[in-house]
């Protein structure tokens, strides 16, 4: 199980990554990140990325990526647990809130 810490060094590497390539088209955040097991019984972490944008700005050529791109960072600050992230529109994210079902998409 990760520490409060390591879930947060997840967080902070996703949203620096997206952060460095997206500036200034599209904000990120929350970004909720929920350690789980694979059907296989793999550790593995669920990172749901919400956006504050239009969503059609995200550069699928990129994000097909994102993986490679966090993980030399996460296994650095010793996260060997394989990210898994998704990606959920600001009004979505919301009306999952107010629904109460934020743990469906999570």
């Amino acid at each position: 199980m990760l520490s409060p810490e390591a879930l947060e060094k997840v967080q902070e590497v996703f949203a620096e990554t997206l952060n460095a390539r997206f500036a200034g088209e599209l904000g990120f955040g929350p970004i909720v990140v929920t350690p789980d097991v694979d059907w296989m019984g793999e550790d593995y972490l669920r990172v749901l990325i919400v956006v504050d944008g239009d969503m059609k700005r995200l550069d699928p050529g990129w994000t097909v990526g994102l993986i490679g791109r966090v993980r030399p960072q996460l296994e650095a600050a010793g996260i060997t647990e394989f990210p898994s992230p998704s990606f959920i529109g600001m009004k979505g994210y919301k009306s999952a809130l107010r629904r109460g079902r934020v743990d469906k998409i999570v």
